[in-house]
This record gives C-alpha cells, sequence and structure tokens, in this order.
C-alpha cells in the first residue's frame, strides 16, 4: 500500500543523506492550505515507472510511502502547528511557494515568531506517532 507518492523533476536535496527521512508538505497555491503531510525516506522509487504526473518532467524522482497524514487529521492533532506552517509556506516575502519540485524549508522560516513554543519538527514526529500507532493497535486489535 502506497499512502503518498511525490514526483519531481529533480532530485532531493544533496544535504540530505540518502536513506534520512522527509516530512513533505503537500501545499495547494490555490488555497494557500496545506493539503496533508507525508513521511518519505530519501531514496527514489526506482522499481517501476510511476506516472503521477501528465508531465513526465515531474515524474523523473518519485519518492513514495506508506505513511500520509491529511490535513483534517493534522488539526485535530495540532492545529497551531499547521497555522504557523500555513504562514511560513504562504505568507510574507519568504513564501514557499515559487519553489519547483521538492525544497526544503530553510531553518530560519522554522524559527518565525508564530513557532513560539513549537518544534515542527518534534511535533510532526509526535504526530505521525501518535497517529499510526493509533493504527497499529487497532489493526492488532482486529487480527486478536
Amino acid at each position: 500500500m502506497i499512502g503518498c507518492i511525490y514526483g519531481s523533476p529533480c532530485q532531493l536535496s544533496s544535504k540530505i543523506l540518502p536513506k534520512t527521512l522527509v516530512f513533505i508538505q503537500e501545499m495547494n497555491n490555490t488555497t494557500n492550505k496545506i493539503e496533508g503531510i507525508g513521511l518519505i525516506y530519501n531514496s527514489i522509487k526506482c522499481d517501476k515507472y510511476y506516472r503521477v504526473y501528465d508531465t513526465g518532467n515531474y515524474n523523473r524522482y518519485i519518492y513514495a510511502s506508506d505513511f500520509r497524514i491529511s490535513r483534517s487529521v493534522l488539526m485535530q492533532y495540532n492545529p497551531d502547528l499547521v497555522k504557523a506552517l500555513e504562514h511560513i509556506l504562504f505568507k510574507e516575502k519568504t513564501h514557499m511557494k515559487r519553489g519547483s519540485g521538492i525544497t526544503t524549508v530553510p531553518e530560519k522560516l522554522l524559527k518565525h515568531k508564530l513557532f513560539n513554543g513549537i518544534n515542527a519538527r518534534n511535533d510532526l514526529v509526535n504526530v505521525f506517532k501518535q497517529h499510526f500507532q493509533k493504527g497499529i493497535i487497532s489493526m492488532q486489535e482486529e487480527n486478536s
């Protein structure tokens, strides 16, 4: 099962080590909202051809994972985190809407005043752990 799949015209930054876990924020630039967040390994899928986009160039490098959380689930866990992420991704002169493919959010943006008391990385890790732990527990209960 694939929970998320992302196509990109270029590889992830060489600053991100291979096999490192990476959070992908699914940005809807029309509505200025995060649609979801995927958790992938920095590892290109080469097992077959994946057609994610009609434009072939965006299918050049494919990243996939079983782990994705929708906006509605994120809002249940941590609405302040979603609000802060949407602000840095879509607002002000430093917004991330211009990027092509998968780009890294600069550390400087993660220190914005809206993140007062919020550690984006740790909070996202905790949301994923809580969400997928619940899924694992419920699957175990169903199989008992």
